[in-house]
């Protein structure tokens, strides 16, 4: 892969490990992660003898969520701009979910807002001991609506509406309770070896037929993740963006980070 700035792309054997690299920011997703990030899915897709692919983030924390200073321009545009902001977020999950390969994140920090959206894409995510979730955006004005179908997919619907409504951060234990994700490691290095396992598990199966159970799941798993439903949330999301109550409400939010 060439021509990245925002993501990191490793190779290794069977694998390849995909890094969110914006540290100083927190790698918070804006236009130019998300279509680096859709980009090197594709590319993946064409590579045969890759398996799996690994999700994680340079610096303090995995992803803080949508850049809120592309939340609140994005709201201040014409319709059709806006909604195409939209769109392109619902893309880059889609296309993580929709892989062939095996999906995998390992999260640290901070996991907030759209960034949960990595969390229903993904097959299995892993988390360190002291990561911190949170799903903000009603006190922001809006609505987690396009990585919402994901999240139905993983947890029970009473879990997600309760820590969306409620809004405060929870615990790693609390979203391996919830099904959101899969395990908790004491450590980083702990994390990185039991993956490690999982990879060699998961590489010596047949990787056609691997690719044909993900297809499966995607059928047996249509109630939630389809392209009706996508529309209607990033339709939502576009609306909800644009309106006066949204835009005071992040404008608060960025002024006291």
């Amino acid at each position: 892969m060439r021509n990245l700035e925002k993501i990191e792309v490793e190779l290794k054997d069977n694998f390849v490990t995909v890094w969110l690299n914006q540290p100083l920011r927190r790698n918070a997703l804006n236009p130019d992660v998300i279509e680096e990030l859709i980009k090197t899915f594709r590319w993946i897709g064409k590579q045969n003898e890759l398996m799996v692919i690994i999700i994680r983030g340079r610096g303090k924390s995995f992803c803080s969520g949508a850049d809120i200073n592309w939340m609140i321009d994005s709201g201040l545009q014409k319709y059709p701009d806006c909604y195409r902001d939209s769109k392109i977020l619902a893309a880059c999950f889609k296309i993580i979910y929709e892989s062939d390969k095996v999906v995998i994140n390992m999260v640290h920090g901070n996991v907030f807002g759209g960034a949960l959206g990595f969390l229903g894409a993904a097959d299995f995510t892993f988390a360190v001991k002291n990561t911190k979730f949170c799903l903000p955006e009603l006190r922001l004005g809006l609505i987690p609506s396009v990585i919402m179908p994901y999240l139905l997919s993983k947890a029970k619907p009473a879990d997600i509406k309760y820590h969306m409504f409620s809004g405060g951060v929870f615990t790693s234990e609390v979203a391996k309770k919830i099904e959101l994700i899969d395990d908790v490691y004491d450590s980083v290095p702990e994390m990185e070896f039991k993956v490690n396992e999982l990879i060699q598990k998961i590489c010596s199966t047949s990787p056609s037929v691997l690719s044909e159970a993900k297809h499966l799941f995607r059928i047996l798993n249509k109630s939630f993740i389809n392209s009706g439903n996508i529309k209607k949330t990033v339709k939502i999301i576009t609306r909800l963006k644009m309106t006066d109550d949204a835009r005071e409400r992040m404008g608060k939010f960025k002024s006291l980070k």
